[in-house]
């Protein structure tokens, strides 16, 4: 049988990248929970801590608060009553998730053709061309004279019809 991980509070915070305060205050707030003692009162994490906290982490990066973050973990002291809320919590988390996704792909587009622009005005330079006619966008005073337009939901982005075909690929 294999020995299952445990952790203390310095291992766990160089595993996860958090900090010892974080760990402490996550555990406080019973965001982490299953911590167990040794003999000495040190804190030490097993397989259940750990999952609390990768659980919380996740929640985290679908940005939601730690408000919402410890309401989900007390939700769970409910038991199964609690299901519907948590359920509905997680889809939230899911939208977020998938909404940040899709702000990533269009900025990860918006920066590729940045950098192509900047490839073919560096080519222009070497081949003793004005490199502002080559990609007139990147200036000497910094990337300039993008047309936005406002989004349905009263968000500004980037206009520009060359690129909005590549960019709602």
């Amino acid at each position: 049988m294999t020995k299952k991980p445990r952790y203390s509070i310095s291992a766990l915070a160089r595993k996860t990248g958090l900090s010892v305060h974080t760990l402490r205050f996550y555990e406080k707030e019973g965001i982490i929970r299953h911590v167990e003692r040794t003999s000495s009162g040190r804190r030490v994490y097993g397989e259940d801590s750990v999952g609390c906290l990768i659980g919380a982490l996740c929640m985290k990066q679908a940005r939601l608060t730690l408000a919402q973050i410890k309401e989900f973990f007390d939700q769970t002291l409910k038991g199964s009553d609690s299901l519907p809320h948590r359920l509905e919590m997680l889809t939230t988390a899911r939208q977020n998730l998938h909404d940040l996704r899709e702000n990533l792909a269009r900025s990860m587009k918006l920066v590729d053709f940045f950098i192509d622009g900047a490839k073919s005005a560096m080519a222009a330079v070497a081949r003793g061309e004005n490199p502002d006619e080559a990609f007139p966008l990147l200036t000497l005073e910094g990337i300039s004279s993008i047309p936005t337009m406002m989004t349905e939901d009263g968000k500004l982005e980037p206009y520009m019809p060359a690129i909005i075909d590549d960019l709602d690929d």
